[in-house]
């Protein structure tokens, strides 16, 4: 579905799943991601989408403003990797792959282009937020998964635009956003007790943000560094 909102011709993307409500989200291609069920029409979703018109604008805004965040070096710009602007520089080699140094970040590219850059920022920040997710997941294995007799997750990374982490209870899932690595390491910690928290709590009530208060009590701190 195509439609106009807020001065913008935008893709609609549906999602049908089991329930009541429907959730809208946005992308950072400006797309508008549906999910409702199977029985809500396209007119009750257009009619849906014009009446958060003025929500869609403003989180428009949110979403560029993260974007220019999410910076990975692109034309020797400053990236952010951690939390921490980093001064950004390419030299040739005979094969591709980033050094991440104390205060700058070096390309080592057989042909420079955005597109290589890209690859190879967000294939080092995997195998960085891997390792990182390693030392810090026993806690809640332990306190999450052990303790409620529920099996250990398994958890993988993805380039997501619109998240910055979803779980699958059912299927003992976890996704986590390689985009975390521009983010202090404290944004990740609450990502990952955010989705653990959903393997005991499948909706975002009282009762969730209390587990995940039990596990990190100064976890707005990092919500709101996100937002």
């Amino acid at each position: 579905m195509e439609l106009t909102v807020a001065g913008k011709k935008r893709q609609v993307l549906i999602e049908y799943k089991r329930i009541k409500n429907i959730y809208l989200r946005i992308g950072d291609d400006g797309s508008l991601r549906i999910s409702c069920n199977r029985y809500v029409t396209q007119k009750q979703i257009r009619e849906f989408i014009l009446s958060k018109e003025s929500w869609i604008a403003k989180a428009e805004t949110k979403v560029q403003n993260r974007t220019d965040h999410c910076s990975y070096g692109r034309n020797n710009e400053p990236a952010m990797w951690l939390g921490k602007q980093m001064r950004v520089s390419c030299v040739p080699s005979s094969r591709d792959y980033l050094s991440v140094e104390e205060n700058e970040l070096v390309f080592h590219l057989r042909i420079d282009s955005d597109e290589r850059r890209m690859a190879v920022f967000y294939k080092t920040a995997g195998e960085y937020l891997k390792e990182m997710i390693q030392v810090r997941r026993g806690s809640l294995d332990q306190s999450v998964c052990v303790a409620n007799r529920r099996p250990l997750p398994q958890i993988t990374l993805k380039y997501m635009t619109s998240r910055w982490g979803s779980c699958t209870p059912a299927k003992s899932r976890i996704s986590i956003s390689v985009r975390l690595i521009h983010f202090p390491p404290v944004c990740l910690d609450y990502v990952l007790t955010h989705e653990y928290a959903h393997i005991l709590v499948a909706n975002h009530s009282k009762a969730f943000y209390a587990e995940i208060a039990k596990r990190m009590p100064d976890y707005r701190r990092a919500e709101m560094l996100l937002k």
